[in-house]
């Protein structure tokens, strides 16, 4: 018999991280089950097209979290009725209406690989799709997923409990959820996107001058076009200075999440203000793994998305990261015992000389750290890949 597995919660390639978990989940089981029928259903069907998964069998557009185009009179009638019960059974009724897709039956195991789902906002619409499969007899697998104590609501716990597998991907995660009773079905591995392999023909196509610091910023530290007094901004502003004024690194600016010019403006702002030669911008037309063939030949990194610092961390290459999740510090603390020291959290980024001399701190230790990794690393993928046996038990 055939599997069939079904990835959901996608939320298209243009989010390198997103792409790279495809990418290695999906090889994952197909090494395992070459036989697998593997079907993706995406926010941005498009971007996935584009960026082309040679292990994925059929890609189907749907995006559970978007407002209905249509409601039925049938279905504005509940609505109402459920909204004089409560605004969570009217929620979740409305965001069930996008998860009517007739092949959502056809399929036997539903990963969803969108592991921040839920740590932002009420988690109404993730509870939808959970319970529209659950209501299908289909098992149901939260992967890779970091959520801190905080965004355990009782409603979420509920909604976590019923899922057949939980894989948290840092041990804080693990933690709280098994404090808050979701130990049934919860298992703690690595990020499968530590799997990804670097492109190596991009280091024929595209040249990482000696002694450069790559550098990705995102909108977690300030959003584009912000005032240059944005404490975070000034902050970044300053330690970019200081590279360029007081030492002889190179730098290079690294996109990860390149829908919409996300991270492309930010860094292209950047670009703009310290214009030399010794420092360079990166376009936002590669994938996951040409975007770790670059960060892998970089002597450090500077990083807020977490897959961008993920590629870091698997490449023995020493990475400074700007948290704004429990994911950040999660995995620097299983990485190296500790995230103080390696995680830099963005609400603290309001002390440009702080974070100048993190950065010296840091960067004084960097031999150290890249051997600590290439010791470390070799252990910590292979319980990476070790995972994908948790998700054939179920």
């Amino acid at each position: 018999m055939i599997m069939k597995y079904a990835f959901y919660s996608h939320g298209g390639s243009q989010n390198h991280g997103c792409e790279a978990i495809v990418r290695t989940l999906s090889k994952m089981i197909k090494d395992e089950k070459p036989d697998s029928y593997i079907k993706l259903y995406s926010f941005r069907k498009d971007e996935d097209d584009k960026a082309g998964f040679p292990l994925i069998d059929e890609i189907e557009e749907l995006d559970f979290s978007a407002v209905p185009k249509k409601i039925s009179l049938s279905d504005r009638i509940k609505l109402s009725l459920y909204s004089k019960q409560s605004q969570k059974k009217a929620d979740e009724f409305f965001f069930s209406i996008p998860c009517r897709k007739p092949s959502l039956k056809k399929n036997d195991v539903y990963i969803s690989v969108g592991g921040d789902n839920y740590c932002y906002g009420d988690g109404h619409a993730a509870k939808a799709m959970n319970n529209t499969l659950r209501s299908m007899g289909k098992k149901t697998v939260l992967w890779g997923c970091s959520i801190g104590k905080d965004n355990l609501t009782p409603d979420k716990i509920e909604d976590l409990k019923s899922f057949d597998l939980i894989v948290a991907r840092e041990s804080f995660t693990y933690n709280a959820l098994v404090e808050s009773g979701i130990d049934r079905n919860t298992v703690f591995y690595p990020d499968s996107a530590f799997l990804l392999p670097a492109d190596k023909k991009m280091n024929e196509t595209f040249e990482v001058k000696e002694h450069t610091i790559g550098i990705n910023i995102s909108n977690f530290v300030y959003p584009k076009k912000s005032d240059e007094t944005r404490p975070s901004k000034k902050a970044v502003f300053s330690l970019i200075r200081y590279i360029l004024d007081e030492t002889n690194l190179n730098i290079l600016l690294i996109p990860h999440v390149t829908r919409g010019n996300r991270d492309c403006a930010i860094l292209a702002e950047i670009y703009e203000k310290f214009k030399c030669e010794r420092i360079g911008l990166v376009s936002g037309e590669y994938s996951a793994s040409e975007y770790k063939s670059i960060i892998s030949r970089c002597e450090m990194f500077i990083g807020a998305r977490t897959h961008a610092t993920i590629a870091a961390y698997s490449s023995c290459v020493p990475a400074l990261v700007l948290g704004y999740s429990v994911k950040s510090k999660g995995i620097a603390k299983d990485i190296f015992g500790t995230y103080e020291g390696y995680v830099v959290p963005v609400k603290d980024l309001s002390d440009s000389a702080g974070f100048i001399e993190t950065f010296k701190e840091f960067y004084s230790k960097n031999d150290e750290i890249r051997k600590y990794l290439q010791n470390f690393m070799p252990d910590y993928i292979s319980k990476a890949e070790n995972s994908i046996k948790e998700l054939f038990k179920i």
